[in-house]
């Protein structure tokens, strides 16, 4: 049986937000006796930083709390995973994007195939209407609304 995301949402918006944390997503799985609920949490506010694993640690605690005594999974058991975005995110809203300001990002065009949809630029600013980047090979600055991406992540860097 599914298990439905909402519901399990509305029990840990509230008590993860006095931590200082945004519920980005829930993810209920059963099949067959496998049972598992993912919790993707972000920090709130405009910040750059990471969610620290102390940080983590404390979402679990409280999201393990809050869920105990409900229902879940018809009482079966399952396992709790509750973790941040990380580095491979899609950036889907502009909290997103600022979230990584500042940042290299692989960004690809809407419109546009092959070579000339790949973008790979630096996050100067953003706000609500879109994004203003620089070119890292051509160093020229650009400004993109959101629906002139198709697809944008931060671009690793090994060092």
């Amino acid at each position: 049986m599914a298990q439905d995301a909402e519901p399990i949402r509305d029990l840990i918006t509230g008590p993860l937000a006095e931590l200082g944390l945004l519920v980005e997503e829930v993810k209920p799985f059963a099949a067959g006796a496998r049972r598992s609920l993912t919790i993707i949490v972000d920090l709130a506010g405009e910040t750059t930083d990471p969610v620290s694993s102390e940080t983590i640690v404390e979402a679990t605690r409280i999201v393990s709390e809050v869920l105990d005594p409900a229902p879940l999974f018809n009482d079966h058991p399952y396992t709790l995973e509750v973790s941040s975005p990380g580095a491979f995110r899609a950036l889907t809203e502009p909290r997103h994007y600022r979230r990584v300001l500042g940042r290299t990002l692989d960004i690809t065009e809407a419109g546009r195939s092959g070579k000339d949809a790949h973008l790979h630029a630096d996050l100067l600013e953003v706000d609500e209407d879109g994004i203003l980047v620089k070119d890292t090979k051509s160093e020229t600055t650009r400004r993109l609304g959101y629906g002139e991406i198709d697809h944008a992540q931060v671009l690793l860097k090994f060092r």
